[in-house]
């Protein structure tokens, strides 16, 4: 019996954003219910509008802030699982605090909402990151479920402000599902949890983005420079760390709430290593007449050396227990330019 059966509603937290608009309707599209969670009316009402006409229901509640006591008191209520994919994503804050406390305080806080005020729900998936896993180890190293990262932590205490965003932003991935998992260690609630790990997410924009400058990190500062025509053939390869497509995030969010034996789990949902010189290969091919795209190097057996150098987030346990199968680095990317070429006329 699944943990969470088709047919159930489920909370959706943080739904307007790249990769929870696409969870949402992949919830939609197997027969949930989805109560999403949005900041405001607008935002809502678009993703009203993009669901209307799914297998589910979709229905949004507002709130404001997350980090607040009690923000999802009333959201949780008639619930049957919730999708926890709010947090914070910045790589500009002074301290850890600034992005670490909304990001802990967001993602408890739904946990103590549940335990208070929703017994029906069963589980909990809670959509993280890799940048809680990878650890210190220099490419190429491989990484697992089994790893954390603590070298950005350490980073953080030892440099204080002067720490890099980026490893802020990471720190508080730690240290925000550090503290889901000790929420189970300490209260031992009626629900259980899973976590999902991406890298890079990449794929078509369902959300609302009228401006370039307000897509999320991944597709904004890695492809979208590409299709633009803002890199040069200098530029590459151009390390892309490990990617996958957000299509097959989605799903993995769906399984790990359906699967009983996802239950207490952490999966990592990635496809393995890329550079910027694959995305360059995939657009000249897909796109001829995007101008200005760097030719990108087709030698044979220069990709496989590229990815022999590079760090490995592992993705396997995903498709062992969650029956994933990952898109191709090919289809992810060309639907990632296609959409970009779309949506703002390029």
């Amino acid at each position: 019996m699944p943990a969470v059966e088709p047919g159930s509603k489920i909370l959706v937290t943080g739904a307007s954003g790249y990769i929870a608009a696409h969870i949402v309707r992949e919830y939609l599209e197997q027969g949930y219910d989805v109560r999403g969670t949005v900041r405001d009316t607008g935002k809502g009402e678009y993703l009203a509008n993009l669901f209307k006409d799914s297998k589910g229901k979709f229905e949004y509640v507002i709130v404001r802030e997350i980090a607040e006591d009690g923000a999802f008191d009333e959201a949780v209520k008639g619930v049957d699982g919730v999708a926890h994919v709010a947090s914070p994503v910045t790589f500009v804050v002074k301290h850890l605090d600034d992005v670490a406390i909304p990001a802990v305080n967001g993602t408890v806080g739904v946990l103590k909402s549940i335990q208070k005020n929703a017994p029906q729900v069963r589980r909990v998936v809670y959509t993280a990151s890799s940048g809680s896993i990878n650890g210190p180890g220099g490419p190429p190293t491989r990484y697992t479920e089994a790893d954390w990262n603590s070298v950005d932590l350490a980073k953080c205490a030892e440099m204080g402000s002067d720490a890099p965003g980026d490893s802020k932003y990471r720190a508080s991935k730690v240290l925000a599902e550090r503290a889901f998992w000790r929420f189970f260690d300490d209260e031992k609630p009626t629900f259980d949890g899973a976590t999902i790990h991406p890298p890079m997410v990449y794929g078509p924009i369902v959300h609302q983005c009228d401006d370039p400058k307000k897509l999320n990190h991944s597709v904004g500062n890695r492809i979208y420079p590409y299709v633009a025509g803002r890199m040069k053939q200098s530029d590459l390869p151009e390390s892309g760390s490990n990617f996958v497509d957000v299509r097959d995030v989605a799903l993995a969010q769906v399984k790990a709430m359906t699967l009983p034996e996802a239950g207490g789990e952490r999966f990592i949902v990635s496809n393995g290593p890329y550079s910027g010189n694959d995305v360059c290969v995939v657009l000249n091919k897909e796109f001829p007449d995007l101008p200005d795209v760097p030719t990108g190097d087709t030698t044979p057996g220069y990709r496989e050396s590229l990815v022999a150098t590079s760090n490995f987030v592992d993705g396997s346990k995903a498709v062992r227990v969650l029956g994933i199968t990952y898109r191709s680095l090919e289809e992810t990317f060309r639907d990632t330019a296609k959409s970009l070429i779309t949506r703002f006329n390029m």
